[in-house]
């Protein structure tokens, strides 16, 4: 909502604006609108920082989720490494090591699986914010401009019937 409203001072700016007597121009403060003008561009990457923080947050719930795998690997080896000094416990061991390892591989797989649904949602609410954002932004130049478009036309259309009635005064 913030781009919309320096949208909006943009438009009061140029609605406040000073006209020219000669040509229909206008007299804008250029300090003002160029400050609306840094203030849109700094109010656009909100939404794609926040993106970049999500993005990195999943990294880190990854490298969590690695380490975590590692950590239970690690136990499980050495759980196996201790069972080995007997030989009655010898399978039991191997077993419980490989079931350990897929323990903890699903566990890891789960939580990156989830860390990737929750960064996906979460960037593609941002792009969606961002692309509305956007598209209200070009509806409102584009509507800023016909306006203008339109104005120059009645500035064009009258410098003409200036210029027809000084040529047929001659």
């Amino acid at each position: 909502m913030e781009i919309l409203d320096l949208i909006d001072s943009l438009e009061e700016l140029v609605v406040q604006a000073r006209r020219l007597p000669v040509g229909g121009n206008l007299v804008v403060d250029r300090k003002r609108m160029l400050d609306v003008i840094d203030q849109l561009r700094l109010a656009v990457p909100g939404d794609l920082r926040q993106a970049a923080q999500i993005i990195e947050a999943r990294e880190q719930v990854m490298q969590d989720a690695q380490a975590q795998a590692e950590v239970i690997l690690r136990r499980a080896d050495e759980e196996r490494m201790r069972r080995l000094d007997d030989n009655a416990l010898v399978r039991e061991a191997q077993e419980r090591g490989q079931q350990l390892i897929m323990d903890a591989e699903a566990r890891a797989r789960e939580t990156i699986a989830e860390a990737d649904a929750t960064a996906a949602a979460h960037l593609s609410e941002a792009a969606e914010a961002a692309s509305r954002q956007l598209d209200d932004a070009d509806e409102y130049a584009l509507e800023v401009l016909r306006r203008l478009e339109n104005q120059l036309q009645a500035f064009l259309d009258s410098i003409r019937m200036s210029i027809g009635s000084l040529q047929e005064k001659r």
